[in-house]
């Protein structure tokens, strides 16, 4: 895969009760900001701004995380806007609506 940047929309739904949950995702988003790549964190899922193998190794990282750290099932959803030929970044796509 080329080495332009992409963006992902992760949204991370463990299937547990509501309280173990949300310390699930906020282990998640733990994560998320540890990786140093951009990321912007809302209510619905979290964006982030690599290259595809940055990303990918990202969402390796959480599956293990949940693997290791619960016994429920989640549930990983994942969009990704990828160019072949330009970077593609948070603030292009959103800074016009700022």
């Amino acid at each position: 895969m080329h080495q332009y940047l992409i963006n992902a929309s992760l949204q991370l739904i463990p299937i547990d009760h509501a309280s173990k949950a949300m310390q699930q995702i906020d282990k998640a988003i733990d994560i998320i900001k540890a990786s140093g790549l951009p990321s912007e964190v809302g209510p619905f899922g979290t964006t982030v701004e690599g290259t595809y193998q940055q990303v990918t190794a990202l969402i390796d990282t959480l599956n293990e995380m949940m693997a290791q750290n619960s016994e429920a099932e989640w549930v990983l959803n994942i969009q990704m806007h990828i160019s072949p030929s330009a970077n593609i970044t948070m603030q292009g796509k959103t800074s016009k609506h700022r």
